[in-house]
């Protein structure tokens, strides 16, 4: 790992990532201070959703409706985290080493002394700690304020969130990443990451209804992410170390290899 370059890159990139940030702490604290007002109202929009929307936006037909479990992976931890974070980390994959290729700003930085794998291994541990950022900023608000606004979760509870959220963080990251090595246009790793995010998405909120996407359950990262029923019980489901863990370390690996055998010009 290259200190300078690391730094150098955290510079570059630290206004996107504050914004993505703020963005985060400011939907998280809104989603804890409408928990507190809406009260049994809340429950009672619940009656009135059709079944259909409510999986559509959870993204699961296995959460409990109407708990605080439903209402944050509904309201913030569904589709409207996901976006943002997805977001952040393509955005900083595609930069890292396509948008520089497509810029013609690579060879400017491999003609420095500093070596392909050096450079890689750098803009990866970028990576996590955007990654790192991005998961904080999600759920501090959590923790620092949920007690003054009626949500009281376990220390254990509040952990899992915390570790779980890294890992699927990452986990898209790093696809993008590897795909942002391989590729010499900046669009497109954030593209295809996207595409595939949204497929996964649909498949998993339709899984209940078709035969297709209902087999295909075991291979989608979003059928590991509930945050709902983490929040409700405290529990994850024990898979999701190891595929998340696997897809990180495998996407990576496979993003050193390729560029360091990649030509850049």
């Amino acid at each position: 790992m290259n200190l300078n370059l690391l730094l150098g890159t955290l510079r570059q990139r630290r206004i996107g990532l504050f914004w993505f940030s703020f963005g985060l702490l400011a939907y998280s604290w809104v989603m804890i201070w409408y928990w507190s007002i809406l009260g049994e109202e809340y429950f009672e929009m619940i009656e009135a959703m059709p079944p259909e929307m409510l999986v559509a936006f959870a993204g699961s037909a296995d959460i409990e409706f109407g708990t605080l479990g439903s209402y944050f992976q509904v309201e913030y931890l569904g589709s409207g985290w996901i976006i943002i974070v997805a977001a952040a980390m393509i955005v900083y994959a595609a930069k890292a080493v396509a948008s520089e290729i497509a810029a013609g700003t690579m060879e400017l930085l491999i003609v420095q002394p500093i070596a392909r794998i050096k450079f890689v291994l750098t803009r990866i541990v970028g990576l996590v700690i955007y990654a790192a950022v991005l998961t904080v900023a999600s759920f501090a608000p959590i923790q620092i304020f949920g007690e003054q606004y009626n949500i009281e979760l376990p220390g254990r509870t509040i952990a899992l969130l915390y570790a779980t959220g890294f890992l699927f963080v990452l986990t898209v990251g790093s696809f993008a990443f590897m795909l942002s090595s391989a590729m010499s246009s900046g669009g497109l790793p954030g593209a295809i990451t996207g595409s595939l995010l949204v497929v996964m998405w649909i498949l998993q909120a339709i899984s209940q209804f078709a035969e297709l996407a209902d087999n295909l359950r075991p291979v989608n990262i979003f059928e590991y992410w509930q945050p709902g029923v983490l929040i409700n019980d405290g529990v994850v489901s024990p898979e999701i170390w190891w595929v998340y863990g696997g897809a990180t370390i495998v996407s990576l690996a496979i993003a050193v290899v390729v560029f360091l055998r990649r030509d850049l010009t």
